[in-house]
């Protein structure tokens, strides 16, 4: 008989053993389901964000104009931002190449670039895209190089520099703040609004720069061809706020063009978050989010 109790027992611990390990594994797949429930809602909703009216920390511009048609038209979402101008940071790459066509210190989109590294050491928060052995405008541009860019801006000087922006109309037209840095949260801002214009003159020829200028910068600027449409634009992005080094907000732009059947449309996104991962995760997501809400994509 005890022997049989103890058996008894035995097989009930085992049971119960079996039924805490069958609720266990019964808890770990429905926490799995709404964790992949919840991740799947959150891409979702990045995917389908926009910049909405009210939201003081957005803007979207988007200006159309049509083939062969005089109806040019302008959306603005959150007018007060749309024309409030913030520092361009990387954004002012667009420029900043074409001067360097125009002057003849780039030739063509292959032409090697190099820096000085005593005056622009390499750092080790740099990525790894910023460290690579050789660079050229295609590289430089597609990776936003800064430290190339501001060789570049050494390089076109102080008073040519003045002369192509003053020339451009290009936001404040102000680069008191260092011909090397002033587009990186320095003396140059530009609004939403002002990036759209700049980029229309541009694309329209009503620069004074060859055309030839153009044409490369274009070349470079592209980032999606399709049989609908050609995608042209630069990211930037920098401190919302660089005065207080404990605020980590960041402000996000995505700047360009898109030629497709029916015209050309300039378009201009800037927005703040709180952190750098959260505006790069929706950056570009958003303004493509508005531009094919607009049917432009």
């Amino acid at each position: 008989m005890l022997f049989g109790n103890n058996y008894a027992v035995k097989v009930y611990l085992t049971r119960e053993a079996f039924m805490k390990k069958i609720l266990n594994v019964i808890n770990s797949v429905l926490l799995a389901s709404v964790s992949c429930l919840v991740m799947s809602t959150t891409v979702v909703a990045q995917a389908e964000e926009l910049c909405l009216e009210g939201n003081i920390g957005c803007t979207f511009v988007l200006l159309s104009i049509p083939n062969n048609a005089n109806n040019n038209s302008m959306m603005l979402v959150n007018k007060n931002r749309a024309i409030q101008p913030f520092s361009p940071f990387s954004t002012f790459k667009v420029p900043n190449s074409l001067i360097a066509l125009d002057s003849q210190i780039i030739k063509n989109a292959k032409q090697p670039l190099t820096f000085d590294k005593e005056k622009y050491p390499v750092q080790k928060w740099w990525p790894s895209v910023w460290k690579l052995p050789s660079y050229n405008l295609s590289s430089a541009f597609k990776f936003s190089m800064v430290a190339i860019y501001r060789q570049l801006a050494s390089d076109i000087g102080q008073q040519k520099m003045q002369s192509y922006v003053t020339n451009f109309a290009y936001g404040n037209q102000d680069i008191t703040s260092g011909v090397d840095s002033f587009w990186l949260d320095g003396s140059m801002k530009i609004s939403a609004v002002e990036q759209v214009t700049f980029l229309q003159k541009m694309n329209k020829g009503l620069l004074a720069v060859k055309p030839q200028s153009i044409e490369l910068l274009k070349e470079v600027m592209l980032v999606e061809s399709t049989n609908d449409y050609k995608l042209y634009a630069k990211t930037g992005a920098g401190r919302a706020n660089g005065a207080d080094k404990k605020d980590k907000s960041m402000l996000g732009w995505y700047i360009g063009f898109v030629e497709n059947n029916e015209g050309v449309h300039y378009f201009a996104f800037n927005f703040t978050r709180d952190s750098y991962a959260k505006m790069k995760a929706s950056r570009v997501v958003i303004a493509r989010n508005h531009l094919k809400a607009a049917g432009v994509i």
